[in-house]
């Protein structure tokens, strides 16, 4: 993830997936639904009229997906009553309307599933409407509204029992909250794909924002919907939106809505719609989530919700997300948090196995640790290798350009090609092409270095699975005092280049910064325990007799590993490995396999001590030293979020400390011309 140590926290689109196969998102004209809606969480009963229309000269409706659970109860269209029967398509019931048909009406009805405690796992896979007194959620991909199968228009009149507020996305036309209940209404003239609704016992607040653009100064409404308790968080979290909304109105052109809210879920979630972002309310409390996943949200206002991603040819708007927000706020510390970055990007790859790795344009939405490795990390290192390769001006000047040229369209990498290639003034087509279309990375070397006179002779030599990648890669060279990074190209198998003046250099570094997408040496790398967690066959030991420990360790292990919690089918194996246990029981079973004991930094610290490492052969290991079975069960909730980190000690739920160890850069020292011993 990134700053955000948890996975659902970056923000990603997959609420808001086309409901129907092939479904084409365009900037055309666009059909109108005119929604109203009564909810009440208490007893769950969901009931609606819709109005569907399409007035546009040489058009007409064709139908309308609804999910299957949602009773129609009324159907008219053109102002007769009809009866239609369903198809099932895509999991919805399709309504298939008679020819020419310019208007539809709909009256129906459903009793919402009741809220579940989920995981940040069964979130990303949950797709069922729910209703609740703490918090209600009707995600676009549940099918609750008549779906027209395109882009289109809306207004939402929301109806709420006392207690109770809630929105969509969209600006909002009117609202009115007495002892009746609560009432607004919402509108969305933009081509939108979908709608979300949210509601809950929220306290609203509101700040104000005037922005000088393009149209000349706009006020956009800045607003926080958020369970009482996190009442006293509200005015910072305005205060921060504001903030993000103004850089990336500046960065890349006007905000795009009327209105932004930040509104909190009984549930951890961490979704960005347009206009607004939904998380879950412990999220919320994190001291980090501001500095870090707020910006993040902000800024998929212009990436994923006002340019559309082509979802039939890839999502590239979280990497470009990650890059703009994530990265870039990594950069503003300094070079030393955007390198960590970089590294921890590298990290991540080095624990997924070359026969699991995917191109980025197959990347569409985040279904598990791999998928977000190659969607947000390779694609946000894509921009950054983007950046280095055109220069800062150029890339800037092709972000503006594509946001004026696909405002509320569907785009994909195709087009962000285009506008790239206009502002760099050169084709960009084999660099798409290698970084876009081919799964993988490639292997780097460097293999030899020599003096000749006074020029360096480096010899350089890289493995691709489909072949040698075109590199500019990145050399530094130390010299006395000093030292300098040179970009050199390389296109083949092995290549020796000469560096001119660089005889008097002591030594050469590969690609030290980190700055480019490849396979580094995992010994090389510090081991992070991500390496586990993600890794498709990892297993589960629990190095301890107590039966209650075993239940605790079991039930964090299913927290933390994409692959489930499998025991391992023996004392040991060739598999990657969470070992879990108690203190004692986890230094015996260290010392009897001869790997090092518990690091210094962790020590007996805390309630919990966990640390990453590889044994002899490669395979990593990830090491859970609890107290007590209560111990291990404070782990559940914050534990799968630090999987960048190499150690980390624990107080109950808190990190008390944490780090990573660190990373061994591939460098060839030179000898003295003198013939001495090459420094050290």
């Amino acid at each position: 993830m990134t700053p955000l140590p948890a996975p659902p926290l970056a923000a990603f689109r997959a609420v808001l997936l086309p409901l129907l196969a092939g479904a084409a998102l365009t900037a055309a004209a666009t059909p109108q639904l005119d929604l109203q809606v009564r909810l009440d969480p208490a007893t769950r009963a969901f009931a609606a009229t819709a109005r569907l229309a399409d007035n546009e000269p040489g058009r007409a409706l064709t139908g309308f997906a609804l999910a299957p659970e949602f009773e129609i109860t009324a159907l008219t269209v053109d102002g007769r009553r009809h009866a239609l029967k369903p198809t099932p398509r895509q999991g919805r019931a399709w309504y298939r309307l008679p020819a020419g048909a310019r208007q539809a009406e709909i009256a129906y009805r459903a009793t919402l599933a009741p809220a579940q405690a989920l995981d940040h796992r069964e979130v990303l896979q949950s797709r069922a409407p729910t209703a609740d007194a703490d918090g209600s959620f009707l995600p676009a991909v549940a099918g609750w509204y008549p779906d027209p199968g395109e882009l289109f228009a809306y207004r939402v009149a929301l109806a709420l029992p006392a207690g109770q507020k809630g929105l969509v996305a969209g600006e909002l036309v009117s609202e009115r909250d007495d002892a009746d209940g609560y009432r607004a209404e919402f509108r969305f003239p933009q081509p939108a794909d979908g709608i979300d609704l949210m509601a809950g016992p929220y306290v609203v607040g509101e700040r104000t924002l005037t922005l000088a653009g393009a149209e000349g100064q706009r006020v956009i409404r800045i607003r926080t919907w958020f369970h009482p308790e996190l009442a006293p968080l509200a005015a910072g979290y305005r205060d921060d939106s504001a903030r993000y909304i103004e850089r990336y109105s500046k960065l890349i052109g006007d905000y795009p809505f009327a209105m932004f809210s930040v509104v909190s879920s009984p549930t951890p979630t961490g979704f960005g719609m347009p206009s607004l972002t939904y998380l879950g309310r412990d999220v919320l409390r994190l001291p980090f989530i501001r500095a870090t996943s707020l910006g993040h949200e902000v800024l998929h206002n212009w990436w994923g919700n006002g340019v559309y991603p082509d979802w039939a040819k890839g999502n590239w708007s979280e990497g470009l997300t990650t890059f703009l927000a994530d990265y870039a706020y990594k950069e503003d510390e300094g070079e030393a948090a955007a390198l960590d970055m970089r590294l921890g990007w590298l990290r991540d790859l080095a624990a997924v196995p070359p026969e699991n790795d995917s191109a980025l344009r197959d990347f569409v939405s985040r279904r598990h640790g791999i998928s977000s490795i190659v969607g947000y990390n390779k694609a946000a290192m894509l921009f950054l290798m983007l950046k280095d390769e055109i220069g800062s001006a150029a890339f800037e000047r092709g972000l503006r350009r594509f946001w004026q040229e696909h405002r509320f369209r569907s785009a994909g990498w195709a087009e962000l090609e285009a506008a790239f290639t206009h502002e760099a003034g050169r084709p960009l087509r084999d660099f798409f092409r290698q970084w876009g279309d081919r799964a993988g990375a490639p292997v780097l070397k460097l293999a030899a270095a020599e003096r000749k006179d006074n020029a360096l002779a480096v010899t350089l030599a890289q493995q691709g699975e489909a072949g040698a990648y075109a590199l500019n890669v990145p050399l530094r060279l130390v010299f006395a005092g000093r030292s300098e990074t040179r970009r050199v190209p390389l296109a083949t198998a092995r290549e020796t280049l000469t560096l001119a003046d660089a005889g008097a250099a002591l030594a050469v570094e590969l690609d030290p910064d980190y700055r480019l997408w490849r396979r580094v040496d995992p010994a090389g790398l510090p081991a992070i325990l991500r390496e586990v967690f993600v890794a498709p066959k990892a297993t589960l030991q629990v190095v301890d007799d107590d039966a209650a420990l075993q239940t605790a360790a079991r039930s964090l292990a299913a927290r933390l590993l994409d692959a489930g919690a499998k025991a391992a089918a023996g004392a040991d194996g060739p598999a990657p490995r969470l070992v879990i246990g108690s203190a004692p029981a986890i230094d015996t079973w260290l010392a009897a396999r001869g790997l090092p004991p518990r690091p210094a930094n962790a020590g007996g610290r805390g309630t919990a001590q966990v640390w990453a490492g590889r044994d002899d052969t490669g395979q990593p290991y990830a090491v859970v030293s609890g107290q007590d079975a209560a111990a291990l069960r404070a782990l559940e909730r914050a534990l799968p979020h630090y999987g960048r980190q190499s150690w980390l000690v624990f107080d109950g739920p808190r990190v008390a400390d944490k780090g990573v160890w660190p990373p061994r850069v591939e460098r060839i020292e030179l000898r003295e011309r003198s013939g001495n011993q090459p420094p050290r």
